[in-house]
């Protein structure tokens, strides 16, 4: 057996692939029982104790619905997601599926080579979110895979496969992954064997599926309705739902033919609403569902400019589009992607196989990581070797290192390793090797280049004779190019007190990975205030806001907590740490009271927003835009216009409209509703720029003013350091940065009217504004006569105490909120 895990999956929406990488590097695809690459990803359950996967369960689809699932990939880390299968009585979750779909790849590899492996590196979509990545695990896990899958973004390896080729000059490409279900792009350098991935972009509910969704809405349904005489005939309706997915099925089968004719006849069996089956027939054209699909051809381009620009480069910079995923076959989106002014402009490279060049590259990463350790004692009088090294190396000359152990003490300097490979060209037996006290050791040996070398291991006692080891052979391989480190595909932190979003880990950062950072309370926690909470949301998103972004977590310290009061201003260090598989632990430590909680990061029950729900949100958001256009119509701001023009409200009603009969839909729905605000909040930033420039600006003219009564140093140098700051910010028309130096200079502009004489006055009358939040009108009226006497008698001393009494009448969220946050220290 391997050192290596050696077989990769993709474990597709609409298809799954297993391939081995074999001893000389290269890989091969397992066929399953038919035959075929790839098997449907689809689950039928016709009666207890039978479950057939692939080709049966699809092709079962149309005339056996209710005991049939496919396409659950999109519902995976939503509890409240499923399916239930009629006659078997049982209702499967999106895990659940997937792991009967990873049990027939592993049945396909024990076909061939005897027997089913025990692990395997298992891609993910590059968007795909926390809890998704935490649902695959549990598939693992469930089809007898174990705990150590690793999970590699698809993109990721689709770029090692082609990557790995060795026509494939050096240079940038970037990888296109329109697939069944989701979308990513993933931008790729390789130099002088170094491959590497820049960055990644995607969208975990934008694929064909959707495409499909569209026709049927817009092209079919409305046709079935009108020859049928079919009346309410809605996706939403649940009375249609076996005609719907009938639909469902044929507009993915035209859309296919379309790749390579004009036009495609629908043709479907459907109910007419008495028992009866019609035969529905209409022709679809390929210039049709281009139109329709425009909106997600743009959205996946968008996201490709996004990437490109995130990295510092153009299209310009890239010298190739690897097309991966069945929808890049639409010859539409082919002259999309190749326009330079609507597209990306760059050079399409159709060389790979779309189908199976992810699980390729998934393989060819998996030959590069070491099988799971499993406990292995040694026996009475033997000695076993555990190796820390790289498996895969691009040198000639690597670095062995290991520990041996024993049941028994020994004195380890008294024996030595030799590392024997008498197939190499020439043969090679390294000197002895002398392991320390603890018998830890490392070596160099020589490999043969491009090519995969297995040592026999002897370790020998102080006489020289040879002993009983477990393992007694190592193989390294040896390959020109390096494979690229696994990276984070969405920045994780936390949501700060006054909503801002605090990465404490960038998008891109290499896994695994540890940070630290110290924050500090934004308020004080009494044990007395029993409904006080320090609470800090653990986000993963791009969005300065961090409520636009999705909660994966929380952070909670409650007064029981913590042995002494927490005064404002205390430092919480935060720590989180992601595996390769970005999987999430965050810790925050305390360290006045020397306490650490754990965040509680609960991936096993996200649920999906109900319909009802969405439609509150979407309605909400239909409101808001309205005002939006009136506003970018009223200022004329060309800069705004044009992101509003791209958004896609049609597929987004329709979603939310499907939500109610299918929880797929809803997730789509919900990720669109949060983008759509995320793209609100930029849209209006933009929009206020040129206010917030003036606000900013007045305020330091303002400050320049007060600081012509004061001869303090330290208040001329801030003001300084705002003003330079300042003008960095609206030379970058940066909004978020505006704001923070619109919070920085009113605090100081208030500092420094502290310090005037007159400051309980303006305190005075501000207060005085704020009369009717107050919670007493007659203490307060009371208050603000006694204080008009006291400014009349020039009395500043009792004016002071008038405002502290008026500052305890406002409402305890004026003063001091009772959820407390954290900001950066």
């Amino acid at each position: 057996m391997s050192d290596t895990i050696d077989f990769g999956i993709d474990l597709g929406t609409t298809n799954s692939a297993i391939a081995v990488v074999e001893e000389d590097g290269s890989t091969t695809v397992i066929k399953n029982n038919d035959g075929w690459d790839t098997t449907p990803s689809a689950v039928w359950i016709p009666e207890p104790g039978t479950v057939e996967v692939g080709r049966p369960a699809r092709e079962r689809m149309e005339s056996d619905p209710d005991n049939c699932a496919a396409e659950f990939k999109l519902e995976m880390g939503r509890a409240d997601a499923g399916r239930t299968f009629a006659n078997a009585g049982v209702s499967l979750s999106p895990s659940e599926l997937s792991a009967e779909v990873l049990k027939s790849l592993r049945n396909d590899v024990a076909h061939v080579y005897g027997t089913e492996p025990d692990a395997a590196v298992i891609t993910v979509p590059a968007a795909f979110t926390l809890n998704q990545n935490n649902a695959t695990k549990n598939a693992a896990m469930l089809a007898g895979l174990g705990t150590a899958c690793p999970l590699v973004q698809e993109p990721t390896a689709a770029a090692v496969a082609y990557g790995f080729d060795d026509s494939v000059q050096q240079g940038y490409w970037m990888v296109f992954d329109f697939g069944g279900g989701t979308f990513d792009a993933a931008i790729v350098s390789k130099q002088e064997g170094d491959l590497r991935v820049l960055n990644h972009a995607g969208d975990p509910y934008l694929g064909g599926k959707l495409i499909d969704w569209v026709i049927v809405e817009r092209l079919l349904a409305p046709e079935v309705s009108r020859q049928l005489g079919l009346g309410d005939f809605r996706r939403d309706n649940p009375a249609w739902r076996v005609n719907f997915g009938k639909l469902k099925q044929a507009a993915e089968k035209a859309k296919i033919r379309l790749s390579r004719s004009e036009s495609a006849l629908v043709m479907a069996e459907l109910n007419d609403g008495d028992g009866r089956q019609r035969t529905f027939r209409h022709t679809i054209s390929r210039g049709e569902v281009d139109a329709l699909a425009e909106p997600q051809y743009v959205r996946a381009i968008n996201l490709c400019h996004n990437a490109l620009a995130e990295g510092g480069l153009t299209p310009a910079d890239i010298d190739r589009l690897v097309l991966v995923g069945g929808v890049t076959l639409m010859p539409g989106l082919r002259e999309r992607l190749a326009d330079p002014k609507h597209g990306l402009g760059v050079e399409l490279d159709y060389s790979v196989d779309p189908t199976t060049v992810v699980a390729r590259g998934a393989a060819i990463l998996a030959g590069t990581l070491r099988r799971p350790p499993k406990p292995h004692d040694p026996a009475a009088g033997a000695f076993s070797v555990t190796f820390t090294h790289a498996p895969v190396v691009t040198v000639t000359r690597p670095a062995i290192a290991g520990e041996l152990r024993s049941t028994e003490p020994v004195d380890w300097t008294a024996y030595s390793l030799v590392f024997d490979n008498p197939r190499a060209q020439p043969p090679y037996r390294s000197p002895r090797v002398t392991p320390n006290a603890k018998g830890a050791f490392i070596t160099d040996v020589d490999i043969d280049p491009n090519a995969v070398s297995r040592f026999g291991i002897e370790l020998l006692d102080s006489t020289g004779s040879r002993q009983k080891i477990a393992p007694d052979t190592l193989m390294i391989t040896h390959r020109p190019v390096d494979v690229p480190s696994v990276t984070l595909t969405h920045s994780l932190g936390i949501q700060q007190a006054d909503r801002a979003f605090a990465p404490l880990l960038r998008k891109g950062a290499t896994l695994p990975a540890r940070v630290r950072e110290v924050f500090r309370t934004s308020g004080a926690l009494h044990r007395t205030d029993t409904d006080v909470v320090i609470r800090i949301p653990v986000v993963q998103g791009e969005s300065s806001r961090g409520d636009r972004n999705r909660q994966v977590g929380m952070l909670e310290i409650r007064p029981q907590d913590v042995r002494i009061d927490l005064p404002a201003g205390t430092e919480v260090e935060v720590t989180f740490e992601v595996d390769m598989s970005s999987l999430v632990t965050v810790v925050a430590d305390v360290p006045l009271v020397q306490t650490q909680f754990e965040a509680e990061i609960d991936l096993d029950n996200v649920g999906t927003p109900s319909a009802q729900v969405l439609e509150e949100r979407l309605q909400e958001a239909e409101s808001r835009l309205g005002r939006l256009h009136a506003d970018v119509d009223a200022r004329g701001s060309e800069a705004a216009r044009r992101p509003l023009s791209q958004m896609d409200m049609e597929t987004l009603r329709e979603q939310v409209n499907a939500a109610a009969v299918d929880v797929g839909a809803a997730g789509v729905a919900e990720e669109r509703l949060r983008n759509l605000q995320a793209d609100m909040d930029d849209i209006e930033e933009v929009l206020v720029l040129p206010e917030l420039i003036d606000q900013l600006r007045s305020m330091l003219d303002e400050l320049d003013t007060l600081l012509q009564r004061t001869s303090s140093p330290t208040a001329r140098q801030e003001a300084a350091d705002l003003r330079r700051r300042a003008e960095s910010a609206i030379d970058a028309e940066d909004p978020a940065a505006i704001r923070k130096l619109i919070d920085r200079a009113g605090a100081l502009i208030i500092d420094l009217e502290r310090r005037g004489q007159d400051w309980p006055v303006k305190l005075f009358y501000y207060l005085r504004q704020e009369r009717a939040a107050m919670r007493s009108a007659s203490s307060a009226d009371a208050l603000i006569r006694e204080g008009e006497k006291a400014i009349a008698a020039g009395d500043l001393a009792a004016l002071g105490g008038v405002n502290e009494r008026l500052f305890r009448l406002l409402p305890p969220d004026a003063r001091e909120n009772p959820v407390i946050g954290v900001q950066k220290s």
